[in-house]
């Protein structure tokens, strides 16, 4: 029985290969494999020999430094847990570590004396990068931070020498929520499909990726399946009235698996979705005037942007009286999380105190009589 021709298996099984796609001289393109932490060439038909070699090189080479601790955390199965986004957010700035830090000596951090003297030097790294790009910077110190937290969680290393630091990059995202004005404005003027993100996002505050991926599964007919900042699982929450109108609505002419789908019925990428979004913001002129006014300086970061829909929910909720838990359960957020956009949107805009005013005011008149 004669069919398609069975193709080789991929190496799935086996993490850290890197498949590079290469044109041949006969215009024939032909798959390479690498060891991701090594570099080193993979031969497919001694696939195991080979990747065990580069495993035992790698291991060898990071013996006793702090490319030791790297690799301790990035084959971990806390590292294994995190979404896949996180993962490749991690990946560059694991490279950059390995490249400055990499020889340095596990010991450093067995002596309370040196790992001192590494903190001094790590935060003399991050000042000089922080003169090009602070928020980068800061981002490249976290996570060296947290290889070193990690470390010491698993009693790898006795001292973490970063277990905080100061960043440099301070963000004005505090200032910046979409009004509900604005909102309105958007949906009736955008595309089907940033109708359909900025509905998901102001009634969930749901991630970029999560809307773009969002499929039919994850939507009963009452309720929505959101992924948890905390955990990374899906949890339901109860859709509310706009969603599950805009959602019954498309689930009559719905044509593909996923929510929103380009003009030509196909999923969104980041790059397109973002090209959409923003031109889309454009038509409204998306930018928070309140803050330009009080700050002339803000106007090149003044710009809304997806992102800050999700603060402006958590905000709305919190407006509504709800308190950090109860929007931690809501969003699926951590506790923490919901505290902090609480009092980074709401304490700058007086919400907080105009209510407890009022709550004050209310026991008053209860208590004492107008």
């Amino acid at each position: 029985m004669h069919g398609r021709p069975r193709l080789p298996n991929k190496p799935l099984k086996l993490k850290g290969i890197h498949r590079v796609k290469k044109r041949q001289a006969d215009g024939s393109i032909k798959v390479y494999l690498y060891h991701r932490a090594t570099g080193s060439p993979l031969n497919e038909a001694r696939l195991a020999e080979t990747y065990a070699d580069a495993e035992r090189k790698m291991r060898t080479k990071g013996e006793g430094s702090f490319l030791q601790l790297i690799r301790h955390f990035d084959q971990s199965a806390y590292f294994d847990g995190l979404s896949e986004e996180t993962r490749k957010q991690y990946i560059w700035k694991l490279k950059r570590l390995e490249v400055r830090w990499g020889s340095c000596p596990v010991a450093t951090f067995n002596d309370a004396d040196d790992a001192l003297e590494f903190r001094k030097d790590a935060l003399a790294w991050h000042n000089e990068l922080g003169k090009a790009s602070p928020r980068s910077a800061d981002n490249l110190v976290a996570a060296l931070a947290r290889v070193l937290s990690f470390a010491k969680e698993k009693a790898v290393i006795k001292f973490n020498p970063l277990d905080t630091f100061a960043r440099l990059y301070r963000s004005h995202r505090s200032d910046l929520t979409w009004t509900e004005e604005l909102q309105q404005q958007f949906m009736r003027i955008a595309r089907p499909a940033m109708v359909t993100a900025m509905v998901l996002v102001r009634n969930t505050a749901m991630r970029a990726s999560d809307v773009r991926k969002f499929p039919w599964t994850r939507y009963d007919g009452s309720r929505v399946q959101i992924r948890s900042t905390k955990t990374g699982k899906l949890l339901w929450i109860p859709a509310t009235r706009e969603l599950k109108a805009h959602l019954d609505a498309l689930n009559e002419t719905k044509s593909g698996a996923l929510v929103m789908l380009t003009p030509t019925g196909k999923a969104y990428t980041k790059r397109y979705f973002n090209e959409h979004w923003r031109e889309d913001c454009d038509k409204v002129d998306a930018i928070n005037a309140e803050a330009i006014a009080a700050d002339a300086d803000f106007v090149k970061t003044a710009n809304l942007n997806f992102h800050d829909n999700r603060g402006t929910a958590a905000t709305l909720l919190a407006e509504a009286g709800a308190t950090a838990p109860e929007i931690a359960e809501a969003l699926t957020w951590t506790v923490d999380k919901a505290q902090k956009v609480i009092d980074l949107y709401l304490a700058r805009r007086g919400v907080l105190a105009a209510n407890a005013i009022k709550k004050l005011e209310d026991y008053r008149d209860r208590t004492f009589g107008s």
